[in-house]
């Protein structure tokens, strides 16, 4: 068996390839501290694909190590040796990056039949990796799952994130993108943050009679941002018809929209969702849609939140009816949470074919011997039932 791993967004280095002797320019000590030597503006985008300096050409290079090494280490060594990991550039639409993957795919698999190997491919991604395998596997029509082996999404932002809004509006400090206040100009210009837009129920809500404000709308968008020039409307439609196909509402296209829910679930005995809960984690952002002096004021300050999720996504928006949904509640938070070894775990049983062990921590009270197994089943799509998917680690 082989194995593809998709990291999430910021998770693979960038590179400036312009100088011959090719520069780093994005990695953990720019995600974690933010580069005080160079400038930022230098990664923002031109129409969501082109850098801005001529003298600057930056590209993928290789996985932040601190949060994937020991993950892929792991099960290269569990598993198989044939894991191979998809670096890409996580500034760019995921529509653009799933076509390089459907690549990649097709690559490997004929590097694996070159080599007289087994070519099915089995995944795990993490955060937004997800969605990137999604779009991917909606672009393999008729057949999305042939010579496809089984998926272990990782904190899935499957419906977005509130934290995204704060980026694009406000920026944010030791969040989706280091403590560079730049980088609410930068997020502007990156198509994949606008992908990642919250659009589960009611993420957002008139402050005054909690009406459900649907985020794709510009009309809905903080009054100053929405005029501003670097706020970018049609990457926000774009991103509705990315996430919801034929369903879109507002006018945009996408060139390869996620696979649906309903497909998922035909081959739902490959897939499992796997996450980490127990953190404060924004489920629903107030909007201050009468605000005189600027309309739509998004209410950051009181937000609500509970402990359903990673800091980043929520469960809510990872969670799928009809597929195996795994919480844990004490490992490690969104953008970590690939070095922590209950999380490790789970995906080596799932990627081995195994059902995912619904067993709770060890304690003083529990025999030597644990008389009966539980597993993690499949969510029927009810927000009273998500608590049956956490268990305390």
């Amino acid at each position: 068996m082989a194995i593809i791993f998709v990291p999430g967004i910021k998770g693979s280095k960038l590179v400036d390839t312009y100088p011959t002797d090719f520069k780093v320019r994005w990695s953990l000590e720019d995600m974690v501290v933010g580069n005080i030597f160079e400038d930022t503006l230098d990664f923002e985008l031109k129409e969501g694909l082109y850098d801005v300096e001529d003298t600057h050409l930056f590209r993928e290079w290789e996985l932040i190590n601190y949060a994937y090494k020991r993950i892929v280490e792991r099960l290269r060594k569990w598993i198989t040796p044939q894991l191979y990991t998809f670096p890409y550039d996580w500034r760019k639409p995921i529509d653009f990056n799933a076509k390089r993957l459907n690549a990649f795919i097709e690559h490997v698999q004929g590097k694996l039949k070159a080599n007289g190997k087994e070519s099915t491919l089995s995944f795990f991604t993490h955060s937004m990796g997800g969605l990137v395998l999604r779009s991917a596997l909606g672009l393999r029509k008729p057949k999305p799952f042939e010579g496809i082996g089984r998926i272990a999404f990782i904190a899935p932002p499957f419906r977005g994130s509130c934290g995204i809004p704060k980026v694009l509006i406000a920026g944010e400090r030791n969040g989706w993108f280091s403590n560079e206040e730049d980088f609410r100009k930068l997020a502007r210009s990156f198509p994949s943050v606008y992908q990642m837009i919250p659009w589960f129920e009611k993420a957002a809500v008139a402050a005054k009679d909690g009406r459900e404000l649907d985020l794709f709308d510009i009309g809905n968008w903080q009054q100053n941002v929405a005029q501003g020039r670097n706020f970018r409307k049609e990457f926000l439609i774009n991103a509705e018809a990315f996430l919801k196909g034929s369903d879109a509402n507002q006018g945009g296209s996408s060139d390869a929209p996620i696979l649906s829910d309903t497909e998922l679930r035909r081959h739902a005995d490959q897939i499992a969702v796997i996450l980490s809960v127990g953190y404060d984690t924004c489920y629903q952002i107030p909007v201050e849609t009468e605000n005189a002096i600027n309309r739509n004021w998004f209410d950051f300050k009181n937000q609500r939140q509970d402990k359903n999720g990673d800091q980043r996504v929520h469960l809510k928006s990872a969670a799928i009816q009809g597929i195996t949904l795994a919480a844990y509640d004490g490992a490690a938070s969104h953008g970590v949470v690939c070095r922590d070894s209950k999380i490790i775990k789970s995906v080596f049983r799932w990627l081995e074919g195994k059902k995912l062990l619904k067993m709770k921590a060890r304690t003083p009270r529990h025999s030597i011997k644990r008389r009966s197994k539980t597993y993690f089943e499949p969510w029927d799509g009810k927000e009273s039932s998500l608590s049956q998917h956490i268990v305390k680690v």
